[in-house]
């Protein structure tokens, strides 16, 4: 039986939380009142952006592809922590260069989106494993890139093949941590004006900022409750997407 998370002052910690959805998560988290732990290898200084503003933002460097980092970055605070409530793994990339079909795909770039967009989970979520308790949410960033049934791209290899991987570790840790009342679910934020999703998202009227995207994803997890247990994997606005 799942235990409905604690909604006021909360412990949440974010990888990626130097920039795009990362950052609206935390300040939108921070703004209700939460602890917000954010996880960055590279954006430090939008983190420092945050803490400057808010006393509850902790900043930590983490490269969430070197487990070394990982573990040195939650030893900064883990020891401070009784429990992680929610758990957003947001970070991630995507190189323009590997939008391409396959005879132009570069295997290596392929191998690093795979080791940041879906080991970079895993070792995070290890590293915190003890942390997970009854009612912890984890939610993992994904894609509709990940769908295996709905796929209809002819190119993007690596990062459509990394965040189907990522779908496929967030079920089996979704099925080693039910009987613990850990809650593990796949979000797909939409089509984000951010630096991933480059010029054309920043321009388009179909694009949509990561504040929004954050304030829906908040949604979902505060009700995470009226959500079926079997459904997993869903877009921002909790719409079913198939595996």
């Amino acid at each position: 039986m799942m235990s409905t998370p604690n909604k006021k002052g909360r412990i949440v910690v974010i990888t990626g939380a130097g920039g795009g959805l990362g950052t609206a998560l935390a300040r939108s988290h921070l703004m209700a009142g939460d602890t917000v732990y954010g996880l960055e290898a590279f954006l430090m200084d939008g983190i420092k952006e945050l803490m400057g503003q808010f006393p509850k933002m902790n900043g930590f460097h983490c490269d969430i592809r070197q487990e070394e980092s990982v573990k040195e970055g939650i030893a900064q605070f883990s020891k401070h922590i009784p429990q992680v409530d929610l758990l957003y793994n947001v970070a991630g990339i995507c190189f323009n260069q590997a939008k391409v079909g396959l005879t132009e795909t570069d295997i290596e770039l392929c191998k690093e989106m795979m080791d940041v967009n879906a080991y970079g989970m895993i070792r995070v979520t290890k590293e915190l494993w003890h942390y997970l308790v009854p009612g912890t949410v984890i939610v993992n960033i994904s894609s509709e890139a990940g769908s295996i049934h709905a796929a209809r791209r002819t190119s993007w290899y690596g990062y459509c093949m990394s965040k189907a991987a990522m779908n496929m570790a967030s079920k089996l840790l979704s099925n080693e941590l039910w009987e613990r009342g850990v809650r593990v679910i796949c979000i797909e934020p939409g089509w984000l004006k951010t630096d991933m999703g480059g010029q054309e998202a920043m321009e388009s009227e179909y694009s949509i900022t990561p504040e929004f995207s954050a304030s829906h994803i908040l949604s979902i997890v505060n009700d995470i409750d009226q959500i079926p247990p079997d459904q997993m994997y869903m877009t921002y606005q909790g719409n079913v997407l198939p595996w």
